[in-house]
């Protein structure tokens, strides 16, 4: 069951993806990941399927990444950020899935 993260209740430390959520099925040709990071961080980092580091974007209070070109399956995001004090924090595997069928 995903924790679902309030900014308000969140600690200083937590990081976490907020959508999808744990073993969510995502059926869009188009998604955009939101992570909530605690205010103050210098950068919020995003990897698929143990790929390359991206940078996800701030705006409204979380960190954001647009992703596409995806394929059906199973799939994991880790997310990292970076702290004022250079610190680089990485979170917890976060699972789900892609059924883009008709």
């Amino acid at each position: 069951m995903a924790t679902i993260l309030n900014r308000k209740s969140a600690n200083k430390t937590m990081l976490a993806v907020n959508h999808p959520l744990q073993n969510e099925v995502i059926t869009s040709a188009q998604y955009t990941v939101r992570v909530y990071a605690p205010e103050g961080v210098k950068r919020v980092g995003i990897s698929i399927d143990q790929g390359k580091w991206m940078a996800c974007r701030p705006a409204v209070g979380f960190w954001w990444f647009d992703w596409s070109g995806y394929e059906n399956g199973e799939h994991e995001i880790i997310v990292s950020m970076e702290t004022p004090d250079g610190k680089r924090i990485t979170g917890e595997p976060h699972e789900f899935f892609v059924d883009l069928r008709p």
